[in-house]
């Protein structure tokens, strides 16, 4: 039966004015409270329900057991306990504000926004409303109205870390480096031990090559987010830092603490006539994942088969137009609520739903907490743990994950038979030169490094530095960084007596297959350490274009090794600094040694099983089929 009591929030002041006089209610009031500070919510919810009980509550009773559901996880209930706060109270601001914080939070944008107007047309000075609606705005890469929104909290209060720490979110994936370093730090003067401005510096300090203050904060980064319960952001960044599998595992399980990613719900596995595969991936597109994932989606089996996409991004090209026809359904989950997205995917029966972003941008790894499909796996995306309960499998190699790092991993581990990752096969022309290189000297040896700028370290350009300091008529290939990062490291080289002239960067160019015909312009690949190249390494292989690579202890510091194991190269893996600089001088003044390796790759390419694309997915269609056999 529909309750008539409408309590003290009704039209009657004198009722109202009664309620602020009740000791009774005041005393209560307070007790709650302290319950709900004290974490003791049933408590609290107990206190709550009964002054409703009596009739004595108003809007701030209804919005305070909210905020008790919404600790415990009863996300329904703490929405429908706002949604009487501002019945009860029809221009209250902060119920509206509070509406839109858990509609955004389940994913529910429209709506959300929708509720952050009403709420700053009640109060324009809402300062949570409108760094709210910024993060939104952030989130969907609509950067200006992100930072209106932003300055306008900004107005409002002036000595809140966070919106600084927003503004040079934005400002960093705009690439001004230093406004960005201005913000982080102007958030460090509001709260000096906050921990999310320092880790932005640190990804920008990686993304402009500032060794010194890498250096300077070395004691940060080894310890920040190893402790139960400490704050962690920005996971990815850490696999550039270090190689340590415990660390990145530490972290991944307190970033996941954090975002309260702890639901151990179960999905019984359908009766489908063929084993359903969804695959979830922000990066349908022209995307390193793609490129990589392209053969697989081409020959999956289809009378064993069906295989369906969720793309987490509605950023379309032709990489997209041609990957839709390989699958049975392609569906943009992107501006669909959490809820929406979840309810969506089940309703596909899929047996085994693939992550393919892990903690990566535009990732949607809430959605795997949900459970969206019997079997949950982590592959390709993210080389490393997820630390998400829910995430069952994570499909690797013996190489990449030796036995004993198996306790790193939250995820139970899957190993294919060969490397973990597939070949490309894309055409390019090994007469193409670029102009950087043209007029290079006769006799020339070219040593090739087209990485993201975030993964030179130190160690690994000292490295380099060490290779040209002890070998004539070598040069150093790079990939073009930003203005600052390269400032930065031709500083470096310069700063070790490097001839500027024997440093080059490879000029930006049109299409995939004229970047892929560079790679047989050059003698020899330097790997890099912490986080090796992962496609870009596939790319250089079937160029033909022989790696070397350092050993290290993460997923993220051993692909190069898996790649070259599966080859019968293991001749090109280090396992010491040291070796990986002795290793590329000797290759430099022994060109017939280095041209047998390379006669070695195109017999591979022939006939050799890192190649065989058909191969590597009936194998993975075997991996997923064990993974169906193993209880999450």
């Amino acid at each position: 039966m529909k309750s008539t009591n409408k309590g003290f929030g009704g039209k009657d002041k004198s009722i109202k004015r009664r309620l602020s006089d009740d000791f009774e209610y005041l005393s209560q009031i307070e007790k709650a409270n302290i319950c709900a500070r004290e974490g003791k919510l049933l408590d609290a919810e107990i206190i709550y329900r009964k002054l409703i009980k009596k009739g004595k509550f108003n809007h701030s009773t209804y919005h305070g057991l909210a905020f008790v559901y919404e600790r415990l996880g009863r996300r329904r209930e703490a929405f429908d306990s706002l949604i009487h706060a501002i019945k009860l109270k029809k221009n209250y601001a902060e119920g509206y504000a509070d509406l839109g914080r858990l509609l955004q939070n389940a994913g529910d944008i429209k709506n959300a926004l929708n509720y952050y107007e009403i709420s700053l047309k009640y109060n324009p000075n809402l300062f949570g409303a409108y760094l709210n609606k910024g993060n939104i705005f952030a989130k969907l890469g609509s950067h200006n109205e992100a930072l209106d929104n932003y300055l306008k909290a900004l107005e409002i209060n002036n000595k809140v870390p966070m919106i600084f720490h927003s503004i040079g979110i934005i400002l960093v994936k705009e690439k001004k480096y230093i406004e960005a370093e201005l913000n982080f730090q102007k958030a460090l003067e509001c709260d000096s031990n906050a921990i999310y401005p320092k880790i932005e510096l640190i990804k920008i300090y990686l993304e402009t090559l500032n060794f010194e203050q890498l250096n300077n904060h070395k004691l940060f980064i080894d310890k920040v987010g190893l402790l139960d319960g400490e704050e962690i952001s920005n996971l990815l960044t850490f696999f550039y830092l270090n190689d340590s599998p415990k660390k990145q595992y530490l972290r991944a399980l307190n970033f996941n603490k954090k975002m309260n990613l702890r639901n151990n719900n179960l999905i019984e596995l359908k009766k489908n006539k063929r084993i359903r595969i969804g695959y979830l991936s922000a990066n349908f597109n022209d995307h390193p994942v793609s490129k990589v994932m392209e053969a697989i989606f081409i020959y999956h089996d289809r009378s064993k088969y069906e295989i369906f996409a969720y793309s987490l991004s509605e950023n379309e090209d032709e990489i997209t137009k041609k990957l839709k026809n390989y699958f049975n359904s392609f569906v943009c989950i992107q501006n669909l609520s959490l809820s929406e997205a979840v309810t969506k995917i089940r309703s596909d029966n899929i047996d085994i739903a693939i992550d393919l972003m892990g903690h990566t941008s535009k990732n949607m790894i809430k959605i795997f907490n949900e459970r969206i499909a019997p079997r949950q796996v982590n592959y390709l995306g993210y080389p490393g743990t997820t630390g998400v309960t829910n995430i069952d499998f994570l499909i690797a190699d013996e190489f990449v994950i030796p036995k004993d790092n198996h306790i790193y991993y939250s995820e139970k581990i899957i190993k294919m038979p060969n490397s973990y990752i597939n070949s490309i096969k894309y055409e390019y022309f090994e007469s193409k030169k670029d102009p950087s290189i043209i007029s290079l000297p006769k006799g020339s040896f070219l040593l090739a490094a087209f990485h993201q700028t975030s993964k030179l370290s130190d160690e690994v350009v000292n490295c380099w530095t060490k290779i040209l300091s002890k070998t004539e008529n070598t040069y150093l290939w790079l990939k073009n960084p930003n203005i600052i990062a390269k400032k930065n490291l031709m500083s470096f080289f310069k700063s070790k007596d490097i001839d500027m002239n024997r440093i080059l960067f490879a000029e930006n160019v049109d299409s995939y297959e004229e970047h892929l015909s560079r790679y047989s312009s050059a003698d020899i690949f330097l790997d890099t350490f912490n986080y090796n190249g992962h496609s870009t390494l596939v790319e250089c292989i079937w160029s033909e274009l022989p790696f070397v690579t350092f050993l290290g202890e993460s997923f993220a510091s051993r692909v190069g090794g898996s790649i070259l194991h599966s080859l019968g190269l293991d001749e090109l893996i280090c396992e010491s600094h040291d070796e990986y600089v002795d290793k590329v001088i000797f290759y430099s003044l022994n060109k017939e040694k280095l041209k047998k390796i390379k006669n070695k790759i195109k017999v591979e390419k022939k006939v050799g099983r890192f190649f065989d694309q058909k191969k590597f997915t009936k194998d993975l269609e075997k991996t997923y089929e064990r993974i169906l056999e193993i209880s999450p």
